[in-house]
Order: structure tokens, then sequence, then C-alpha cells
């Protein structure tokens, strides 16, 4: 999708497949980059107030992130992303529960003189209660199919 294709207020979510985070993964990539105990060590989580192991936030919500990716919906379109407008971690992210993904697009702005522009993607995570987990507003810079 082009800037010219996107509209405040669309929403992806059916085209965006469910994820499910397994403990081996939560461990492994928390003990790269978050070693905390909540992330890695399963004894010590079931202690702490979750209850049981859960995935760093950032790592969290990278792999969610990921599954709009693959999409391809923004593939021809955007250049890069410039900056995270607000991230929230919202409830806990578990082993072996499945994530809806959602993105909308919550804002859009032409860059003058340029071919191109910027819109703020919103990517929400529910958990199967319908609760969201985590709340993530990105801006791109997005190609324009009209040249300057």
């Amino acid at each position: 999708m082009f800037f010219e294709d996107y509209e405040i207020g669309q929403v992806f979510d059916e085209e965006i497949e469910d994820v499910i985070f397994s403990e081996e993964e939560i461990i492994e990539a928390s003990e790269k980059y978050d070693p905390r105990d909540i992330h890695v060590d399963k004894e010590a989580a079931k202690e702490s107030r979750f209850g049981e192991l859960i995935a760093p936030g950032a790592y969290a919500n990278l792999v969610l992130w990921a599954a709009w990716v693959r999409t391809g919906i923004d593939r021809d379109g955007v250049i890069a992303g410039t900056r995270i407008l607000s991230c929230k971690w919202i409830r806990p992210v578990l082993a072996n529960t499945r994530y809806r993904v959602k993105v909308e697009i919550v804002g859009k702005k032409k860059r003058e003189g340029r071919n191109d522009g910027l819109v703020d993607f919103k990517m929400t995570a529910e958990n199967p209660k319908g609760e969201i987990v985590t709340e993530y507003i990105a801006q791109a810079l997005v190609r324009s199919r009209v040249s300057v």
C-alpha cells in the first residue's frame, strides 16, 4: 500500500495471523536480551505476582509486529519506520496463549514537496479473553504513488 491508500480508522486484523509464544522461545530470547527471573526462571516466575513466565515487553512487541509485517500489506510503500509514538504493556504476555493482532491507522500526514508522507500504525494484541495486552504506535515514512 502507498500513502494515498491509507485512511485514518482503517483496520487490519483478519489478514494478520495469531501469535503464540512458547516457553522455550521466551526463555531463549530473555536469556539474550532481558534476563530477569520472571522471563528466564520458571520457579522464580511462579513466585512472582504473575505466577508464571512472562515474555519481555519489547520482545513481545517485536514478535507481534512481525505478524503484521509478514502480511506484506505495507511492503510496496513503507520506506522505513521513523519513531515509536507510544508503547504500553498493559497485561503480561504468557506462553502457550493465542494472541490476536490488530493494526489500525491512527494518523496520516503528507510531507509538502515530497513524494511521501507519515503514517501512524497502532498495533494492539488481545488475549483469548479479549483483553488488550499491549498497545504500540509506530510511525512510518510511506511512499506516495503520485510523483511530486
